[in-house]
């Protein structure tokens, strides 16, 4: 927003998600910041090379990345994509990128995939030839897992009131009958 409330578009934005046609590896996490200094994001991925694995038997088809990838929906803990691709492709996600283990997992047509991080804090996934739903989702095992044990001590506390009632019930019972 500039002077006078005027919205200035960034005619440089490449928006929620794109196709690369390249990708460069470099060694660690310094030279992949580094890297970051002279390249077209809009065509390149910088990869740091403990990622390099989930490139593994990928070919970069020549020239221009083809296909598109919109995003359909947009939450704190999911997020959609639809992506259409004559080709295998590599897309490039403009959110900041965390592993399974901290709770975001990605799914391609509902199977859960793999993704990784390239341009040091962005998320990248391979997408393969035709249509497809892209999604990430934001599934912690630690809440499950205490969802769980609340509903475990939720449940015993309800049994728990229960028979105390029934006790109370039962002792009124028997003192009115004898």
């Amino acid at each position: 927003i500039a002077k006078d409330d005027q919205v200035i578009r960034n005619p440089s934005a490449m928006g929620n998600a794109w196709f690369v046609s390249d990708y460069q590896i470099v060694e660690g996490a310094e030279a992949e910041m580094n890297a970051l200094t002279n390249f077209n994001p809009t065509n390149t991925a910088i990869v740091e090379k403990r990622f390099e694995k989930y490139l593994t038997g990928f070919k970069m088809q020549e020239g221009e990345s083809t296909g598109t990838i919109t995003m359909t929906s947009y939450s704190p803990d999911k997020l959609s994509y639809n992506s259409n691709t004559e080709k295998e492709q590599l897309a490039v996600f403009s959110e900041v990128y965390y592993n399974s283990e901290k709770g975001w997992k990605a799914y391609l047509d509902g199977k859960e995939t793999e993704h990784f991080r390239v341009n040091y804090v962005l998320r990248a996934m391979r997408i393969p030839a035709g249509e497809h739903l892209v999604e990430f989702k934001f599934e912690p095992k630690s809440y499950y897992t205490g969802e769980r044990i609340s509903l475990a001590f939720s449940s015993f506390t309800l049994l728990l009131v229960l028979g105390i009632l029934i006790m109370k019930f039962k002792k009124h019972h028997l003192s009115k009958n004898e």
